[in-house]
């Protein structure tokens, strides 16, 4: 009942890359929330380079329609423990 709390109990890794990579930033292109998914747009005819877009997951499922007429490509940036890092390599939307 009154067992010795250590913290060791609850720390896990965070395998999350949202919140261990650097390069992604902490909050998305939409709005305050951490990015799902990185999504690259192609150049189009007002736009010579790609552009990166980060958006959390409710913006991407929104707008998902349009960037599937686009032809984006999108990177999922959450990883789990069943699910590999080499399993979210980039693939269309």
């Amino acid at each position: 009942m009154f067992r010795k709390y250590t913290h060791e109990d609850e720390v896990t890794a965070l395998e999350d890359l949202r919140f261990t990579d650097p390069s992604v930033p902490s909050r998305s292109c939409c709005c305050p929330a951490r990015p799902a998914v990185k999504v690259i747009m192609p150049p189009a005819a007002g736009r010579a380079h790609p552009v990166d877009l980060w958006l959390c997951g409710h913006h991407y499922r929104a707008s998902l329609a349009a960037l599937l007429a686009a032809g984006a490509t999108v990177e999922d940036l959450t990883v789990t423990a069943d699910r590999s890092q080499a399993e979210r390599a980039a693939a269309p939307a």
